[in-house]
């Protein structure tokens, strides 16, 4: 068994790296993911170093995070490497260029965020990447998030994926 296991489910997002405009392109599965801070809006997220992802990462210095309903593309490009196939070709992944920074952003999704990263991390195996949210945009959204929450996945472990009820509590 694993500890981190404590800790799923977990919302999972793919990370988009690279440079659109050169062309060097990957987009990979990530649920070790965290908000860290307001006043800098900042996102961090844990990365293989052995991953297309962190080669990419260390070269432009720059990620997108694509909040999506669809947990079979999550798990395809989960489960590839970018070192080895073009995900956006085999899997016929649509993107589009960030507003602010040149990284690929998923289409049709229900919000994307350009950061910039702004710190690094390597522990063990990973390398903990900070970045600043340049840019966001979601659709649906209201004080509390997602007004359709229930379409975010939720990663359980290896294949397994689930989905929020639609019902809200609200304490008392």
């Amino acid at each position: 068994m694993k500890f981190y296991r404590t800790l799923h489910p977990r919302p999972v997002v793919i990370i988009g790296s690279g440079d659109v405009e050169k062309g060097e392109i990957n987009f990979m599965a990530c649920s070790w993911i965290t908000p860290i801070a307001e006043e800098i809006p900042t996102i961090g997220f844990a990365c293989d170093k052995e991953h297309f992802t962190h080669q990419l990462i260390q070269k432009y210095k720059q990620f997108s995070v694509n909040i999506i309903e669809d947990f079979e593309l999550i798990w395809k490009v989960g489960s590839s490497s970018g070192k080895k196939i073009n995900k956006v070709k085999t899997f016929n992944i649509e993107f589009k260029p960030g507003k602010t920074l040149k990284i690929p952003l998923l289409k049709n999704t229900l919000a994307n965020l350009e950061c910039k990263v702004i710190k690094e991390i390597e522990i063990g195996e990973v390398c903990f990447y900070i970045g600043e949210v340049k840019n966001w945009e979601a659709t649906n959204f209201d004080e509390y998030g997602y007004q359709e929450f229930w379409k975010l996945p939720l990663h359980k472990g290896g294949k397994a994926f689930t989905f929020s009820s639609k019902k809200l509590y609200f304490p008392k």
